[in-house]
């Protein structure tokens, strides 16, 4: 049986959320340049919300779920226009993602803060000319 690393969950769901609670010029700028970070925090924050959810269900407080699932369904009333930077800095959609994510650390219980960088976690591919040469 594989065994659930559960700090591990535990703190990237938290820096998820702690990301998604910052001001959208800390948000932009936690990843690379060739990383395209809406569509990054959004995906991150879904990953590891089903792994927490789907590992630790029973011990969560239904405050903690309820903040989680509206942060969800948020995302997934986003239109593709919302997942830009501009939209990042400017809509009201990415506005209450803050809010809601700034709910869901209260709930938790987690400090609202600025998460680390993860640039470790990204790898720049190369176009097709660049690999030719």
């Amino acid at each position: 049986m594989n065994q659930v690393n559960r700090p591990w969950i535990t703190e990237r769901l938290m820096q998820s959320l702690q990301l998604l609670a910052c001001p959208p010029e800390i948000q932009l700028g936690k990843f690379p340049s060739f990383v395209y970070a809406p569509d990054e925090m959004a995906q991150d924050f879904d990953n590891f919300r089903l792994a927490f959810i789907d590992n630790f269900r029973t011990e969560m407080t239904g405050e903690q779920l309820h903040c989680l699932e509206l942060i969800d369904r948020a995302f997934e009333q986003m239109s593709k226009n919302c997942f830009s930077p501009d939209q990042v800095r400017n809509s009201g959609e990415w506005r209450k993602i803050r809010e809601l994510a700034s709910d869901a650390l209260s709930a938790f219980g987690w400090p609202l803060s600025d998460p680390p960088r993860r640039d470790h976690e990204f790898v720049s591919g190369e176009t097709r000319s660049e690999s030719s040469d």
